[in-house]
């Protein structure tokens, strides 16, 4: 069988890493391509995963449209030229139209409800739709929900190591208490519009910080002057690491709020974005809450109740996703359970 995996952002390459080695492991022909983000680049060289650019990225919603023509210009013909007999990728939008055309199936994975319109033009496109099972709405009958989400992908305890040595690279010794501050490039289309915390409001973030040990800011994109001095160049390949041996985590973005909860790393969320994964997890007492515009006093407070019951807070975000699906398995086996039959048959009509 033959797959093409498509790479639309960093975090896309921490997800397919393992249900690539499984598929190679088990026969098939992966092949990867990439937009052109540096990050994801460097992520998929560190996993020693041979790719294909095939879109330069672009912002703002002309830009996004021109790449998405660029994508799907280059994408459709390297479908029919190397006989790939299904494509899988993340939110699908830049995979689907090309998939289309060349009539092979489309696996589209989602956790994102919030992403609108980009959902609204790709999911009518999509073979099969699969989501975790805390998304919220219901797709029709190509909707197929796992217990699990993403993040567990890599997170797994199968699939990660803690490896507190990584922490001598960035001048950390193992019992030296620091938090980390993640914030967004603020650059994808369900981020137009939305309010975020301003720069005076993120020194206090960090001076609130601060009185509990080093502060390492890592963000996604450049910073205001102010903020520049605090940051920390952190290899992509790195920051699991240095975010699962965090004392706690603040964050702008959804992935890594999940990260550090399932990591049992303490975590405050500070996005005025909010999809359902992010309320269940403050539900469940796995996360904190601090939108623009709410008192920090109280998100504070809270925050370190968890930080300095770490060990039990730890254990509760294990029982939490203890019936969790392994979610590797579970992919590897859908893809191939739905393509196999059609890939025996010959040439594609």
């Amino acid at each position: 069988m033959k797959i093409l995996v498509d790479i639309g952002h960093p975090g896309h390459v921490h997800l397919f890493r393992e249900p690539i080695r499984c598929w190679r492991e088990h026969g098939h022909q992966v092949t990867i391509v990439a937009r052109d983000i540096p990050v994801a680049r460097r992520l998929l060289d560190a996993a020693g995963l041979a790719y294909s650019v095939v879109s330069r990225q672009r912002h703002g919603g002309v830009g996004q449209g021109i790449e998405l023509v660029e994508h799907t210009l280059r994408l459709f013909p390297r479908l029919l030229r190397d006989r790939i007999d299904v494509t899988v990728s993340v939110g699908g939008t830049y995979t689907v139209f090309a998939a289309f055309l060349a009539r092979r199936p489309r696996i589209v994975l989602t956790d994102t409800e919030t992403a609108r319109f980009a959902n609204r033009i790709t999911f009518p496109f999509a073979t099969a739709i699969l989501t975790p099972h805390f998304y919220p709405h219901d797709l029709g009958k190509r909707h197929v929900k796992y217990t699990g989400s993403h993040e567990w992908c890599y997170l797994h305890p199968a699939y990660f190591r803690p490896m507190p040595e990584i922490l001598a690279r960035y001048g950390l010794g193992t019992n030296e208490p620091y938090s980390v501050l993640r914030l967004g490039a603020w650059r994808a289309a369900h981020d137009r519009g939305v309010s975020r915390h301003g720069l005076e409001e993120h020194l206090e973030i960090v001076r609130r910080l601060e009185s509990f040990g080093r502060v390492l800011l890592v963000p996604e994109a450049e910073l205001p002057q102010r903020l520049q001095s605090m940051t920390i160049d952190v290899r992509p390949e790195d920051f699991h690491q240095i975010l699962a041996h965090a004392f706690c985590c603040v964050t702008e973005g959804a992935t890594t709020a999940m990260e550090a909860c399932l990591l049992g790393t303490p975590a405050l969320y500070t996005n005025s974005i909010q999809p359902a994964y992010i309320r269940l997890l403050n539900e469940q007492g796995l996360l904190g809450l601090l939108p623009p515009g709410a008192p920090m006093e109280a998100a504070f407070d809270r925050l370190m109740v968890l930080a300095n019951n770490r060990e039990a807070h730890a254990r509760h975000c294990r029982r939490v996703v203890g019936d969790w699906d392994d979610v590797v398995t579970f992919l590897v086996g859908f893809i191939e359970a739905l393509v196999l039959p059609e890939a025996t048959r010959g040439p594609h009509e």
